[in-house]
């Protein structure tokens, strides 16, 4: 498999979307409302808009993270891996990664 994923930047979009730049070069669009839906660590996320809007790039772990250090799998988010709970991601790819793009 390729090298590993790591998300460069992060936009809090509308509802619960995010816009995540990886480092392969790609821009996605990720909905995260299912994911976020579950509860727990998750709940306040979910629950208050100005807390899902607080989200930034972890820069030691590559991934985007919420007060609390909540944090999601950058793999998870570009869709090499589905999460463990089952919750659906949908995302809609805005720029395809560098390498595609030859």
């Amino acid at each position: 498999m390729s090298e590993i994923i790591r998300i460069t930047e992060v936009e809090p979009l509308e509802g619960l979307c995010i816009r995540a730049t990886f480092s392969d070069g790609a821009i996605k669009e990720i909905d995260l409302s299912e994911v976020l839906s579950g509860g727990g660590f998750f709940e306040p996320i979910y629950q208050r808009r100005e807390v899902f809007e607080q989200v930034v790039v972890n820069q030691d772990s590559g991934t985007v993270e919420w007060p609390g250090e909540v944090d999601l799998d950058p793999e998870v988010l570009y869709g090499r891996y589905e999460p463990a709970s089952g919750h659906r991601i949908e995302r809609r790819t805005i720029r395809e990664p560098a390498a595609a793009a030859n």
